[in-house]
């Protein structure tokens, strides 16, 4: 099981903002908030495999008010409603390959950011 309470750096997390932010996720939106919760949950454990409803059950424990479907779902519907556009411009910028749909499924991207995060 993952535990949430553990920290990582603040430039971290300005990090994974940045790269939300930057793919043209609104960072404002809870979906987003879980997804970046989910990132630095992943960046805390010493895990090469993921469980990813794990994660999403840690995040839904950790906020108590709200299913880890609710987590997925929200997730989910951030990455779907990003700017398009943006994602595009900045893909290859962040991730150094060719912009894919394929990565905006909930645990694909997510295991994306933190490989970028972990080599800061």
């Amino acid at each position: 099981m993952y535990n949430i309470n553990n920290c990582i750096s603040p430039k971290q997390v300005i990090t994974i903002f940045n790269i939300l932010r930057d793919i043209g996720i609104n960072t404002t939106h809870k979906g987003s908030k879980y997804l970046n919760k989910a990132i630095q949950l992943l960046l805390t454990q010493n895990n090469d495999i993921v469980v990813i409803e794990n994660v999403y059950f840690a995040i839904a424990n950790y906020y108590g008010n709200i299913s880890a479907k609710q987590v997925k779902n929200s997730i989910a519907y951030a990455l779907n409603s990003r700017i398009e556009e943006k994602t595009i411009r900045n893909f290859k910028k962040i991730f150094n390959f060719e912009y894919d749909p394929y990565y905006f499924i909930n645990k694909t991207l997510i295991e994306e950011i933190c490989r970028i995060v972990e080599e800061f």
